[in-house]
């Protein structure tokens, strides 16, 4: 009788740790996403923005590298953007043999701010990346820099507007938003793929909210030219091959000097052939910039709330373990479940619509489950492939 009572004791334990951690991690959950809703909804709407006769000149830098077929498709609405103050189109092009240089020389027939910047060949110690966007900027004739690919679908006619309106007095960085075109790709992996795309843009962009910005997305972003002469360029990771977007913007970007820019009008769509490679590719690359951005709370914090997300379901999985004949630990294990999967459910599903990404609803919880595992999986493979990272330099 002793021992029954025991394990009745240690059964109602676990239950009811699972419910105190479940209750964690719904509240963070919920109240970060939260932030994103308030954000877009209301306090960029509340901003004090330049009018359109105030608009700063920008030079608009396209990198590209074998990209004729984006290029084709994409570049036109670049420049045929609705602008009131001049702005000029260069297309960097990284070495390309493809007909990316003729293709360009054709449209600067028909379009006068359009001009070309080619890197040379030969150079191999230097981070190509960082290397085309510096030609670019001192290519620029214009005193704010907006940078994008030549893979980026450019969604509205007014693009240019909405991220330049923020460029007010004191402001010298713009974070602008993109996101994946998903609409070729297949599969459950594909469910995946959206839900850690969008956990890691509710990681900075939340972040950025909170005055804390640490990095930026080479697809949509602007910064003055002065800045980036001011803090010599990429000089500070000149070492490493990727870090153009995220640790240059951790090196310039303040709680006062950057703004967020959210409005769905100033989001762009990267387009891939093969999506899965890669995201893959820019997931390992972003892993190990990670390490090199100024604020990492918000790394932790998720790391945290998914080993209580784990402990949780382990609580859950060794009560009904215990007494699995009985039907009222069942039932309170599976409304456990449902506490935290409904909120966590519905605000991803709230969250992926408000980003533009395909919407997400019952696979959630799963992957939810798996992401910190193949994260793991990630932070192994680049122990292994670290070099890979660096220029010849090192």
């Amino acid at each position: 009788m002793i021992f029954s009572l025991d394990i009745h004791y240690i059964i109602w334990l676990l239950l009811a740790t699972a419910l105190v951690l479940s209750l964690v991690w719904v509240i963070w959950y919920c109240r970060r996403n939260r932030k994103l809703l308030k954000f877009m909804k209301y306090d960029e709407r509340t901003r004090r923005y330049l009018y359109p006769e105030d608009l700063p000149s920008v030079s608009i830098v396209v990198f590209a590298n074998n990209d004729e077929k984006w290029l084709n498709k994409y570049l036109p609405a670049i420049m045929r953007q609705k602008y009131p103050s001049p702005f000029e189109v260069i297309v960097v092009d990284d070495a390309s043999f493809d007909g990316t240089k003729d293709l360009v020389g054709e449209m600067m027939v028909y379009f006068d701010h359009l001009k070309i910047v080619t890197v040379p060949d030969q150079t191999r110690s230097l981070s190509r990346k960082k290397l085309a966007v510096m030609l670019g900027i001192k290519a620029s004739q214009h005193d704010v820099i907006l940078t994008t690919n030549a893979n980026c679908q450019i969604n509205s006619e007014r693009w240019l507007m909405a991220m330049m309106r923020n460029f007010g007095p004191g402001i010298d960085v713009v974070l602008g938003y993109s996101h994946f075109d998903h609409s070729e790709d297949k599969g459950l992996s594909k469910n995946y793929r959206v839900l850690d795309e969008m956990t890691t843009a509710m990681q900075w962009i939340l972040s950025a909210a909170n005055k804390k910005p640490y990095r930026g997305i080479s697809d949509n972003l602007a910064y003055r030219k002065e800045v980036f002469f001011k803090n010599k360029g990429f000089s500070k990771s000149l070492e490493m091959k990727w870090g153009d977007d995220d640790i240059f913007i951790s090196e310039i970007a303040t709680a006062r000097n950057t703004r967020l820019e959210l409005l769905p009008a100033s989001f762009s769509t990267a387009h891939y052939d093969d999506l899965p490679h890669a995201f893959s590719t820019l997931k390992s690359r972003r892993d190990f910039t990670s390490h090199h951005v100024k604020y990492k709370g918000q790394f932790r914090t998720q790391a945290w709330m998914s080993l209580i997300y784990w402990l949780r379901l382990g609580a859950l999985a060794a009560a009904v373990s215990l007494c699995y004949t009985n039907i009222a630990v069942i039932v309170a294990a599976a409304l456990i479940l449902l506490i935290t999967w409904l909120p966590m459910m519905l605000a991803t599903f709230r969250n992926c619509y408000l980003l533009h990404l395909p919407l997400l609803l019952f696979s959630v919880p799963l992957f939810t489950l798996i992401r910190p595992i193949i994260n793991i999986g990630y932070k192994i493979k680049g122990l292994f492939t670290r070099k890979n990272n660096y220029t010849t330099i090192m």
